[in-house]
């Protein structure tokens, strides 16, 4: 007799409620997202045939490959508004941060753009750990600050340690110093491997995740936000996690 294993329901973007990103590379020419205004206007224009209706522009800030300064971004922000359409800009809210890398040079930055409310979204390089992360989530948390890591799945060093049983050991005690966990829509499909798509699961299961982002690149990305690989329980919390990005704009 033959045994198949039960294949989970697939799931797409409207499914999951998201009205408010927190994460997106939008802002055109600042980074390795949308390369111009043009790209941006039709990534926009989608998220809003999708249901988004509040963004925040979050372009990377890193000394080495994107050195971005608080003012520039500013400026870039305030010369892309008047192309976007004003139906959009009517039915819609934008909001400037950043993705900052965690990186020797971090705590240098003594301007930095936060998130509606406050909290700052931090990355790692996807290949090798950040010596500096800890310090950084702690100096952060003592600023009165609410570091926010992106995409922890992503990480392949988090994906090499991953166990079925006890998960990433190190993520947990990255949420039990404070640091809370944002989720790529991208990596509910399994775009990213198995072991990603494995830690996105245990993540949900255990209740670590806080957020959901897009983490948006480019138009042709958006046609890939379906098939995500969730329980119909999964599929709940991530739409909790939606909620949660409604209330940093209150």
């Amino acid at each position: 007799m033959l045994f198949f294993k039960k294949k989970r329901p697939e799931y797409a973007f409207v499914d999951i409620g998201l009205t408010t990103d927190v994460h997106s590379h939008i802002l055109p020419s600042v980074d390795d997202g949308s390369p111009d205004a043009v790209e941006s206007v039709k990534i926009l224009t989608e998220l809003h045939r999708l249901g988004v209706r509040k963004c925040i522009f979050t372009p990377h800030v890193s000394r080495s490959m994107f050195p971005n300064t608080a003012d520039g971004l500013r400026h870039r922000f305030d010369t892309f508004m008047p192309a976007v359409p004003e139906e959009l800009r009517n039915d819609m809210q934008f909001h400037l941060a950043s993705e900052y890398m965690v990186d020797e040079f971090f705590g240098d930055l003594t301007d930095r753009l936060y998130w509606p409310d406050g909290r700052i979204l931090i990355e790692m390089s996807y290949y090798q750990r950040s010596r500096e992360i800890k310090e950084t989530v702690f100096n952060l948390r003592m600023e009165g600050r609410q570091p926010v890591l992106a995409h922890p799945e992503r990480y392949v060093f988090y994906q090499k340690i991953y166990d079925k049983k006890k998960g990433v050991p190190e993520i947990e005690e990255m949420v039990d110093m404070g640091c809370e966990l944002q989720l790529n829509v991208m990596s509910l499909t399994g775009a990213y491997g198995p072991y990603s798509l494995d830690i996105v699961h245990w993540l949900l299961d255990h209740d670590m995740y806080k957020f959901i982002g897009t983490d948006v690149h480019s138009r042709g990305q958006l046609d890939h936000f379906k098939g995500f690989q969730l329980t119909p329980q999964q599929l709940d919390k991530v739409r909790i996690l939606a909620r949660n990005n409604e209330t940093l704009f209150e």
